[in-house]
């Protein structure tokens, strides 16, 4: 009886939380869509300097803060911006599975067209 009653709380309290409306975007955050475009170019370039074997982490962390630094600029950012934004989504699951959703469409999508320009 005890872990029936148990569950049944439990069962309860899952059902309730999903309710939850999702928290309201602070105003200087980015748009879903903008932090999606950016993660992706992010993502790309990772991906791209983690196959340069660099000698040391080190260089491999100057190149990327570097080129991100590119990416901030080509989006009319800063890091502060992004920061800010990327910590709210975050801490937001469903927010962040939006973005990542439209990430992966955005990555085949480029695959499909063999098109990995980026920055």
């Amino acid at each position: 009886m005890i872990p029936r009653l148990l569950f049944s709380f439990l069962l309860l309290g899952a059902l309730f939380s999903g309710c939850q409306d999702e928290p309201q975007v602070p105003e200087g955050t980015l748009s879903e869509e903008k932090m999606s475009q950016i993660l992706t170019d992010i993502h790309l370039l990772e991906a791209r300097i983690g196959r340069l074997n660099m000698p040391s982490l080190d260089s491999s962390t100057v190149i990327t803060e570097y080129l991100k630094g590119k990416i901030f600029k080509k989006y009319g950012i800063d890091s502060v911006a992004y920061n800010r934004s990327y910590k709210f989504y975050s801490t937001n699951p469903a927010f962040m599975e939006r973005i990542y959703g439209e990430i992966v469409k955005e990555l085949e999508k480029r695959q499909k067209k063999k098109d990995y320009k980026g920055i």
